[in-house]
């Protein structure tokens, strides 16, 4: 029932009071087709409704019959509506709040967001975004290697020759098969680099993370699963795995220019949009008691909240507001889906 009268007061009704509907074609699309009370289904509210749906569910109204099944449904939903607000429900609080919700949507798009466009985005911003951020469109080759470090030479030979004698392409791990994690928990004098199984992360050639030496020799392995010798370092021998490679990309002005200018539209539009409502709070009397505020009692356990609106049961058993394969509560087809409402938010 609440779901009905959430679409009656939001003005989404299958009739108008003595309205006009809007002309697709045919007879006069003010003609009555129905009456219901004193409300009327005209025939350009049929055909609006009919002529929204795609092209194969439209192919399906062509005939008399099928026509008469649509408009029972448009019957159907207005009397269930009008049953609704007889009983109250357009004043509930949950409907109010639908309905709030509702035209809040449909102000902002019509008198605020259809006013902004993404094309309007300066140049002159779009060329400063993409000066002051070039790692996001150009980025060096990049490779990952895992490494042991020790800081005997001859450590590090036994451990380079284990880890030469590893498979290069991955293996399905089994307790019999050795992984150079392995090799970096049995031979690595580092703690930190076992704790990550010797891996370094992704770095470019131009990198000042790691010993120069490890770094030049990292982008000499040529496949993944290559090692390299054992390769001398401040902290004493390094023998690193290569195990992912990342090629670099070089993205000019005008291949992300659209993508600038998007992003840009909605920082632009979420500032415009808080100072907005920032103004309106200034035209507004707006008082807040936080000692009451403070009162207000969380249930935070499980299965708290409300069920959605229109999950429930309604009407009578077998009746349904739409054609056959409509669920109870889904308005008539061409009825404009409504937006959930946020718990807790006005």
């Amino acid at each position: 029932m609440l779901a009905v009268a959430a679409c009656l007061a939001l003005g989404l009704p299958a009739c108008k009071k003595k309205g006009k509907g809007k002309a697709t074609g045919g007879g006069d699309p003010s003609q009555v087709v129905a009456k219901v009370d004193d409300a009327v289904i005209t025939v350009g509210d049929v055909q609006e409704r009919i002529n929204k749906q795609s092209p194969f569910v439209r192919a399906r109204y062509t005939t008399n019959e099928k026509k008469k099944e649509f408009l029972d449904s448009l019957i159907r939903f207005e009397v269930m509506a009008n049953e609704a607000k007889r009983r109250g429900y357009d004043k509930d609080p949950e409907v109010l709040r639908v309905m709030k919700q509702q035209m809040i949507s449909k102000f902002l798009q019509k008198d605020f967001e259809s006013k902004l466009k993404v094309e309007d985005v300066p140049d002159a911003d779009v060329e400063k975004y993409y000066k002051e951020h070039p790692a996001e469109f150009n980025q060096k080759d990049e490779v990952r290697v895992s490494e042991v470090v020790v800081k005997e030479k001859g450590k590090a030979d036994k451990a380079y020759a284990e880890a030469k004698a590893l498979p290069k392409a991955p293996l399905p791990t089994t307790p019999e098969q050795k992984q150079f994690k392995d090799v970096v928990t049995k031979y690595s004098e580092d703690d930190d680099a076992k704790q990550r199984g010797g891996d370094l992360g992704f770095f470019d050639k131009d990198s000042t993370r790691y010993p120069k030496e490890v770094v030049e020799a990292s982008f000499k392995l040529a496949e993944v699963g290559d090692v390299a010798p054992p390769i001398k370092t401040e902290k004493g021998f390094a023998v690193i795995r290569l195990t992912q490679k990342r090629p670099g990309f070089n993205r000019p002005l005008a291949e992300v220019k659209r993508q600038i200018q998007q992003r840009l539209f909605r920082d632009t539009r979420t500032k415009a949009m808080d100072n907005f409502v920032a103004d309106l709070k200034k035209k507004s009397a707006i008082e807040i008691n936080e000692d009451n505020l403070s009162k207000v009692v969380i249930d935070t356990g499980a299965g708290a909240g409300a069920p959605p609106m229109g999950g429930g049961p309604m009407g009578a058993p077998g009746m349904t507001l739409g054609p056959p394969g409509m669920s109870p509560t889904q308005p008539p087809p061409g009825t404009p889906a409504m937006r959930p409402v946020p718990q807790g938010k006005p």
